[in-house]
């Protein structure tokens, strides 16, 4: 264990003496908090993903907020950083990208029956959450299903490959503290 030490003077010391020195505690990790902060800053990746899905990109950026805003989450929420804390982030930040991936899908079909009213090829129309709920019925259309899967993929893809360099850092750091 590498332990740090701070000198300890009481200001009546001798010009020539060496001061005595005392262990710097360590901060105890607040898992549960971490996992929260992790969520909690994670949403910015989630955010990202769902804006730059609506405009037609997948980009490796929004696995790259996600990735670095949920470890910076679980710094700050859990009190310390560590391998244990860059893993769950990780996790963390993937877990919010799908949940922002099932949000568009919902949006889209929202959208979907907002134009569908318009054009009076129906004569109802559903709220958001309720298209929320439409989700699992849509993916019986195996080519929708298929579509919204293959953006999913490859944004994963993406993002693993945007926020790898950041994720081994961050776990190299964590190692050596």
């Amino acid at each position: 264990m590498n332990e740090q030490f701070e000198p300890n003077f009481t200001g009546n010391e001798p010009e020539n003496t060496i001061p005595p020195v005392q262990p710097i505690e360590q901060k105890k990790e607040n898992v549960p908090a971490g996992i929260f902060g992790a969520f909690l800053f994670s949403l910015a990746g989630g955010i990202v993903w769902f804006l730059l899905y609506q405009v037609g990109f997948l980009a490796a950026i929004s696995g790259i907020v996600g990735v670095i805003c949920a470890i910076k989450g679980y710094a700050i929420f859990g009190k310390r950083e560590s391998v244990k804390g860059v893993i769950i982030s990780t996790v963390m930040a993937f877990i919010v990208i799908v949940l922002a991936w099932y949000l568009c899908i919902g949006y889209d079909i929202y959208n979907a029956y907002q134009e569908w009213f318009a054009n009076g090829e129906i004569d109802f129309t559903v709220s958001f959450f309720e298209a929320l709920g439409e989700v699992p019925l849509f993916f019986e259309e195996s080519e929708i299903a298929l579509a919204y899967l293959k953006d999913l993929g490859i944004g994963l893809l993406f993002c693993v490959l945007g926020a790898f360099g950041y994720v081994k850092a961050a776990l190299s750091k964590a190692r050596n503290k």
